[in-house]
């Protein structure tokens, strides 16, 4: 399977010869693009947030586990490392958006948008359907960003900045209601509020059982659910959060290495050293010394 590492790569594999004006964003209009290209990449990973606009689309979206159809006037989310494939039927219309976590100042860590906008949990895929005046303020904003990105002009990408941040706060607040939300099935609900709770942990991380007890349900029911619909087990889930909180604490402050593994929740900074090398193939410091 295919990674992208820069949007950059993403766009050239599309055929996609439209400049945008920064590495860690892109606005794409589905119905510019060459949809008659072949495309060898999917399935696919992609190392960088993408936010999908469907207008009209009749093809199918398989990201993770989760075959999405039914896609018209519907909003979708693939979070880093989700893998994505496209079963192409016909033409759709509409916006996808890629960005980095590197985009908003001061920057970011990809961890810290998970922990922001939980439709961008790891595993499971929410879908949202929109109403009309939802789907009048989305297309609003994004018709906006294209201009600016068309444009170029002076402080376009700040601009830009400035609406993506719109963007995700009013998909935040519209994703707390229950109108239009797509119902997930059984284990798939039991996943996402799994993520949930992972996310809202702000020290120490638990332990499976624990996560199992808060959901009332347990551990290998957990596992089952977790495993049906990620293809990874609860364990897995939950370290991948850990590496990723970890990399922000080391990117983003200048807490030492014994305050990080405290606040990770390691009883010993020897423990969690181990734990990020066996993880990463380098140790927390030489992570931190990377260019």
């Amino acid at each position: 399977m295919k990674i992208f590492n820069t949007i950059e790569e993403f766009l050239a594999e599309l055929g996609v010869t439209k400049k945008g004006i920064s590495p860690d964003f892109y606005l794409l209009k589905i119905q510019d693009m060459d949809y008659a290209k072949r495309i060898e990449s999917f399935p696919h990973y992609k190392r960088f947030f993408e936010i999908a606009f469907h207008e009209e689309n009749k093809n199918s979206i398989k990201i993770g586990h989760t075959v999405l159809e039914k896609l018209n006037n519907s909003i979708t989310f693939t979070s880093p490392m989700q893998p994505m494939s496209i079963n192409r039927v016909e033409k759709p219309t509409g916006y996808v958006l890629f960005f980095t976590s590197q985009i908003f100042k001061p920057k970011r860590h990809q961890y810290d948008i998970l922990l922001e906008y939980p439709f961008f949990k790891l595993n499971t895929n929410p879908i949202y359907n929109i109403s009309k005046a939802e789907k009048v303020y989305i297309k609003n904003i994004l018709e906006t960003m294209y201009i600016e990105m068309t444009n170029n002009e002076t402080y376009s990408l700040e601009i830009i900045e400035s609406y993506v941040n719109i963007l995700l706060f009013y998909i935040k607040r519209i994703l707390k209601g229950e109108s239009g939300n797509v119902l997930l099935k059984r284990y798939e609900e039991i996943t996402s509020r799994f993520e949930e709770m992972i996310l809202q942990d702000s020290q120490a991380y638990k332990k499976i059982a624990d996560y199992a007890s808060g959901l009332h349900i347990t551990p290998i029911y957990l596992s089952e659910c977790v495993k049906k619909a990620t293809g990874l087990s609860a364990k897995k889930v939950l370290m991948n959060y850990q590496i990723l909180r970890a990399k922000s604490l080391l990117i983003q402050t200048t807490h030492s290495i014994d305050e990080i593994a405290h606040i990770m929740g390691f009883d010993e900074t020897t423990n969690f050293i181990k734990f990020f090398k066996n993880h990463q193939m380098r140790t927390p410091l030489a992570f931190r010394k990377l260019p």
